[in-house]
């Protein structure tokens, strides 16, 4: 290894460290605690602290975010960084009784978590409407209860990207795919001259925003619906199409074995250089592009995702106020402030995760000023991603209390059948009764 290559790879690592799948808390209290303090107000921050919780996504620049807030409202707030499974440990220590007053959520647990009786809906605050009003409506949807109330607001939004290592197919002499048909048949030539020894990769591993977005979003771009409006399981044509697609890359060899267990998302693995393609959460081709953590910087180009529809999987992760805040007003600022407009008009949380690492969001004030397209446009085609938005599918059966308990047991069916045990009837047959059966355990 060159003495360049290695440089790479530590700064990779480097970015690692900071992503909320590999940091641990030690690492993240650490962070934390070497952050100084901003210089207060004249006046006195309330006794009272307002306690946020969130998971470990660069805790450090949060916690800097959170004494930016404290400074400009003069505030007093408790910060936690939950590390490790952040969904399943938040609701531990929620069941337990313990208060908070902001919390990260996914889009899968906003409903769940509303049910619960941990958060609110947002209804009936100042200025809500005109905060809908300015972001887009998809993502207004997504964070909307089935009751009709709003979640949460936004802490990003995304979606599944389909990229494309431009000097493999240069060398190849291939253009991408239009069919998941056609990918197949592309990788195998790609691995027939050598080109790539694994062509593909994607997040398959067993945790939160790896096997279940990876196959939601090629279910859909394939027009499978998955779940119907009334949430029962639709495992039609489009369904076995993409599971069996998936055993066959697997048996292949067009993904490399150890997918299951690649850290990162496999975000990693393909900054080497060694793949050609891969279904990614869009704001990782930040990383591909960026010389200092990507051996193709300048290769990596997002296209539209393959299959009959060609959508894609879009999600809003949120904050959720808890449901009973230390006081309204004042929790209601903080949401605002990390979930949209300060009070000084500036969007503070939103366009530095947009600038510094390419997180989309709502608002659209933020993703047309000048300084975002600009940055965007360094590391995407910005055109096709907002293309690939536009046609992009929400989860809606993620608004149910059960869609969590199902979505993780079916990636670890989904996981044994693409390696090569049992059936698809077989596995098809578990996951209807897997809806079946927490169904029953959270009656709507």
């Amino acid at each position: 290894m060159d003495n360049e290559t290695h440089r790479k790879e530590m700064r990779l690592r480097r970015h690692l460290l900071e992503r909320r799948a590999v940091l641990k808390g030690a690492v993240g209290a650490a962070l934390g605690a070497a952050l100084p303090a901003l210089p207060r107000g004249a006046q006195a921050a309330p006794g009272k602290p307002l306690r946020f919780i969130g998971w470990a996504y660069n805790p450090q620049i949060v916690a800097e975010n959170v004494e930016t807030f404290k400074k400009l409202y003069d505030e007093n707030v408790d910060y936690e960084l939950v590390p490790g499974e952040y969904h399943a440990i938040a609701e531990t220590k929620l069941m337990g009784g313990q208060h908070v007053d902001m919390m990260y959520s996914e889009e899968d647990h906003i409903v769940r978590w509303n049910k619960a009786g941990w958060t609110r809906t947002l209804d009936g605050l100042p200025g809500l409407d005109a905060i809908k009003a300015s972001m887009y409506p998809v993502n207004v949807r997504d964070m909307t209860l089935p009751g009709g109330g709003l979640g949460g607001l936004p802490y990003y939004t995304g979606f599944n990207s389909f990229v494309a290592n431009e000097k493999h197919l240069g060398a190849a002499k291939l253009q991408p795919p239009a069919s998941w048909e056609e990918f197949l048949d592309q990788c195998r030539k790609l691995k027939t001259d050598k080109v790539a020894e694994y062509p593909y990769v994607s997040a398959w591993g067993k945790q939160w925003a790896s096997l279940s977005w990876s196959l939601f979003s090629v279910w859909y771009s394939e027009g499978a619906k998955v779940f119907d409006a009334k949430f029962d399981p639709v495992f039609d044509e489009p369904f076995r199409k993409v599971l069996e697609m998936h055993r066959t890359i697997y048996k292949e060899g067009l993904i490399p074995p150890d997918v299951f267990t690649q850290i990162g998302e496999s975000v990693p693995n393909f900054s080497t250089g060694q793949h050609s393609y891969m279904v990614v959460h869009e704001y990782d081709q930040k990383v591909f592009n960026t010389p200092s953590t990507s051996q193709i910087a300048g290769a990596a180009r997002n296209f539209i995702m393959p299959g009959k529809t060609r959508s894609t999987f879009v999600w809003t992760a949120v904050y959720q106020m808890g449901a009973k805040p230390v006081d309204e007003a004042r929790a209601w600022n903080l949401m605002q402030f990390f979930g949209g407009k300060a009070k000084d008009g500036e969007y503070h949380v939103a366009k530095r995760w947009a600038l510094d690492f390419g997180l989309g969001t709502p608002y659209k004030e933020v993703i047309d000023s000048p300084e975002v397209q600009k940055s965007f446009s360094a590391w995407k085609d910005t055109k096709i991603a907002t293309q690939q938005l536009e046609t992009a599918t929400t989860r809606d059966v993620a608004k149910t209390m059960w869609f969590p308990e199902w979505d993780w047991y079916m990636m670890g069916e989904a996981q044994d059948y693409i390696r090569g045990q049992g059936s698809l009837d077989e596995l098809i047959d578990k996951l209807r009764k897997k809806a079946a059966s927490v169904k029953l355990l959270y009656p709507e």
